[in-house]
């Protein structure tokens, strides 16, 4: 049996037992290798309607978006058009965050890498309209609060991406989801795309799942997209099949080139978005940098970025040297699960790649305490760390647009508590109830006490009080 053949085994078998396994309603996934695609899809795009997932449904591929806005932005590198290095308000002088002085310094390249040291997640809505973005540069990002100097420290940032696709709208002077097609999807031929529930009406389309209570069994949720409209460029609502990502990737392996041949990026620009550029905090698990767009995972050779939402669940991943890509979506609550059980076996029969190391236990002691305890708060998240019977545990609360989306999806909003035991100096891992270490965590930066400024788990959270508030 060849490689092919085996691929296509291999998928037809272990998706629906992975979706199974986890109680995944619907997935669909496509894999490029040997230049051929492989497709295969498993269970229902909807609990309630029982439609069948097939390789041409739309799923919502959340933040994956964001690497095609910086994929548009090169092009306007590519053209001259936009440098890297030059401050945003040279091309959006309306651009502005809470902090003045700081807006005048943070330049393209800060955007593409998180780097902008404002505050990203803003899921306010401002219309559904072609002012979205606009809107949401202007009314929104203006007021975002300035943590850190642009370029100090990494902190995911969605609102930057907003800006990001604002540009894109000036210079190409239309709509965003209007250049997207037009300078990316129309010439790599993808026509299964939406980017609003109207749009997505015309396709077999897959909505999410969640549980309205705890103990209840998943279902689908009261609306299609819980986010606003507000920033498409960041992937709020937009859905496009498995197969639609994978052409996608193939432009990328081929360093710029579509499959017919037209070149929509530079390989300087295609490769340049795959470099490494920053590092990313508690790089003990992955991913452990970021490129132009484009994360890059602590295991060598993989180029990707997921995309999530409440009971959406998506992953683009590349291993450029061996030419092999994998789209994989999903939605239900436990669908990191499934790409992950279903990942690691393929791409170490296909490219090699380890499968990723657990994370470290951690050890129960550590130094001094107090450089920890406190609140630590972001627009839509409250993290509380205080010390209990010798032992740092943090508790996460949901707040302002956080919660309105669980409201709006029709899920439980439940706090999340985990022990936080020391891995190297201030990096942690979190330690769920079953014992097992879900993520890493790292705190940064330090005040005249010695107090730690941030807990940064990929976003940024700023402290607001050297005590926790009851």
């Amino acid at each position: 049996m060849g490689r092919i053949e085996a691929v296509r085994r291999r998928l037809a078998e272990d998706l629906p037992r992975y979706a199974a396994a986890h109680g995944v309603p619907g997935a669909s996934a496509a894999v490029l290798v040997d230049g051929q695609v492989i497709e295969s899809a498993t269970g229902v795009v909807n609990l309630r309607t029982g439609v069948s997932v097939t390789p041409d449904a739309l799923f919502m591929i959340q933040s994956i978006t964001k690497v095609w806005t910086a994929t548009l932005v090169m092009q306007l590198v590519d053209e001259g058009l936009v440098a890297l290095d030059t401050p945003v308000r040279a091309y959006l002088p309306e651009f502005r965050t809470a902090d003045e002085r700081a807006s005048g310094q943070i330049t393209v390249r800060h955007l593409l890498t998180h780097t902008g040291g404002f505050e990203g997640d803003i899921w306010a809505a401002t219309t559904a309209g072609e002012d979205a973005l606009e809107r949401f540069v202007a009314d929104l990002v203006s007021e975002a609060p300035q943590y850190a100097p642009p370029g100090e420290m990494y902190s995911y940032c969605s609102a930057g991406f907003g800006v990001l696709g604002r540009l894109v709208e000036v210079f190409r002077q239309m709509p965003y989801a209007e250049a997207f097609r037009r300078y990316l999807a129309d010439p790599l031929g993808i026509g299964e795309i939406a980017f609003s529930a109207d749009e997505a009406l015309a396709y077999r389309t897959a909505i999410g799942h969640g549980r309205p209570s705890p103990d209840a069994a998943e279902q689908p949720l009261k609306v299609w997209a819980s986010m606003p409209p507000s920033n498409p460029a960041a992937g709020n609502q937009l859905a496009m099949s498995a197969r639609s990502l994978i052409s996608f990737a193939r432009m990328h392996l081929s360093d710029g080139r579509a499959a017919d041949g037209t070149r929509l990026l530079s390989v300087a620009s295609a490769r340049a978005m795959r470099e490494r550029h920053v590092d990313h905090p508690a790089a003990t698990g992955s991913p452990a940098g970021h490129g132009l767009g484009w994360m890059l995972s602590s295991r060598p050779g993989l180029v990707e970025h997921a995309g999530g939402a409440i009971g959406v669940a998506a992953l683009l991943r590349m291993v450029p040297e061996r030419g092999v890509a994998v789209a994989i979506l999903t939605n239900g609550e436990a669908g990191g699960q499934l790409i992950d059980d279903l990942l690691d076996p393929l791409l170490s029969e296909l490219a090699d790649v380890a499968p990723a190391p657990p994370l470290p236990s951690g050890d129960v002691g550590m130094g001094v305490p107090a450089r920890y305890l406190g609140r630590y708060q972001t627009r839509i998240d409250r993290n509380d760390v205080t010390l209990d019977d010798g032992r740092l545990w943090l508790t996460n609360s949901a707040r302002n647009e956080a919660l309105d989306m669980i409201a709006i999806a029709g899920v439980t909003a439940e706090q999340q508590r985990y022990e936080l035991r020391p891995v190297d100096g201030d990096t942690f891992v979190l330690i769920d109830s079953s014992g097992v270490a879900s993520r890493a965590v790292e705190f940064w930066g330090a005040d005249d006490a010695g107090r730690a400024l941030f807990l940064n788990s990929g976003r940024a959270a700023p402290r607001i009080d050297a005590a926790v508030i009851p």
